[in-house]
């Protein structure tokens, strides 16, 4: 008998489905990972630039800007490196979350496992967030990573070594930025909630504590290592703003995050009504009431839980990165259920969210780099900047550090040459002129933020 060919193609189009995608979701993250360090990157750098050693990352910064993981790479690669090589951390880890969102949603065939994929690939929020120097992207990854073996054991088909592996994802998201505490708790809870369907509440409790041990203790080892560097510091625990809870800046955060999830950003207000909607549409639905406890505490859970004790500096968008990923693993389940809804549904977030990538891919953050190449066409040699803010600094010595172009930087009056001043993005904005120190300046470049994350800044050069 002749031998059989050997077969070429795979069985499932899944595994291939999912390269696709994670190539796509690379291709746009790293389109959108251009520009010089806004603010919060910039801080990011000069934390790694003055930390002379790991313990210093650990113990010493002390400072809510200091995301562990990211710092540690940005002292790796160096603080006058390229800001693409800066944020390669968080490209690589947004792009690895594309397919393990799509193995999560797996359980409920290729098509599910397609749309999880695509979603994760194109959210502009994970976009944002997956493109620049900070600690978002790397907890996002844990967290997924966390969902997964999870639902595997929630399923009934256990991750072998589920509870190491777990517990290992949740120390490294916590490095990566203590919000991943949320995730952890919205896990033990979905075990817990699920057990108890078909054991007492006790046993359903000891049981999941019992499995998420190792995550639990990643997540207070980590808290007593910040809390420890804080109480050793003369300066505690430093923020970089405080912002009192405020239910108007509430709600704006959680529509943007919304908005920035679902695509079509402008239509911030009718996701707000979406989001309340969705998790009604299956929550009757037999074969998704495994997953429904953690949609609901993902979705809803955590923007009530904020609105209930009201902390400070919860207008971010942001912090609500759980409700994000909850929203966009609920679809591929209304698609599943719903093929027609679900489809229309998906199309229309897709769209959404391609539109709002290329406005953000464009943008740039507004590169405040340009700030810095204006001074370069204008005085070669170096500059003497006044500073509206002190902050503002690490912007402008990020951005002529790589560029190996010398600045003296001031908050005091001095002759200065340029005049830089940011604001947040929608500000009352920046006037056509300024006098400082009895000075007058110029307009001479300026950005404008459009998406979650930038700053809006203008530079004025001296009337001569």
């Amino acid at each position: 008998m002749p031998r059989p060919l050997p077969q070429l193609v795979p069985k499932s189009p899944l595994p291939l489905i999912l390269l696709l995608l994670t190539l796509l979701g690379l291709g746009v993250r790293i389109a959108a990972a251009t520009g010089d360090y806004w603010l919060d990157e910039a801080w990011s750098v000069i934390f790694a630039r003055d930390a002379s050693t790991v313990g210093d990352v650990l113990f010493a910064i002390n400072h809510d800007n200091n995301h562990h993981l990211n710092t540690l790479w940005l002292r790796t690669v160096g603080w006058t490196a390229t800001p693409m090589l800066g944020r390669t951390l968080s490209i690589l880890c947004g792009t690895l979350a594309i397919p393990v969102a799509g193995l999560i949603a797996a359980r409920r065939g290729v098509a599910a496992a397609g749309c999880a994929a695509a979603l994760f690939a194109l959210s502009p929020i994970l976009v944002t967030y997956g493109t620049e120097a900070r600690g978002y992207a790397p907890m996002l990854l844990a967290l997924l990573v966390s969902i997964l073996i999870v639902d595997r054991q929630i399923a009934g088909r256990p991750v072998r070594y589920g509870a190491e592996w777990f517990g290992l994802a949740a120390f490294i998201g916590m490095l990566a930025h203590v919000s991943m505490l949320f995730g952890v708790a919205a896990l033990v809870g979905w075990m817990t909630i699920v057990q108890a369907r078909s054991a007492p509440r006790l046993t359903a409790l000891r049981t999941s504590l019992l499995f998420s041990a190792r995550a639990l203790a990643a997540v207070a080892v980590v808290l007593l290592m910040i809390f420890a560097g804080a109480a050793a510091s003369p300066d505690g625990l430093r923020m970089g703003s405080v912002t009192p809870f405020s239910l108007v800046a509430f709600v704006d955060a959680v529509a943007h995050m919304l908005a920035y999830t679902l695509g079509w950003p402008w239509l911030a207000g009718s996701w707000m009504l979406a989001a309340l909607l969705l998790p009604r549409l299956v929550r009757r639905e037999a074969s998704v009431a495994d997953r429904m406890p953690f949609f609901l505490l993902a979705i809803l859970g955590l923007p009530l839980l904020v609105l209930l004790l009201q902390p400070d500096n919860s207008a971010y968008p942001r912090y609500y990165l759980l409700s994000a990923v909850g929203l966009l693993l609920l679809l591929p389940e209304i698609l599943a259920l719903r093929p027609r809804f679900g489809t229309m549904l998906v199309t229309v977030v897709l769209v959404g969210s391609i539109s709002a990538d290329i406005v953000i891919i464009e943008n740039r953050r507004a590169d405040p780099g340009e700030a810095v190449e204006a001074m370069i066409r204008e005085q070669p040699g170096g500059a003497l900047v006044l500073l509206e803010h002190g902050r503002d600094a690490a912007v402008l010595q990020t951005a002529a550090g790589r560029r190996g172009y010398p600045l003296i930087l001031s908050e005091a009056c001095v002759h200065a040459d340029f005049y830089f001043v940011q604001e947040a993005p929608g500000g009352p904005g920046f006037p056509l002129a300024a006098l400082r120190c009895g000075r007058a300046f110029q307009p001479l470049a300026g950005g404008t933020t459009k998406g979650l994350s930038g700053m809006d800044w203008q530079l004025y050069g001296r009337v001569r």
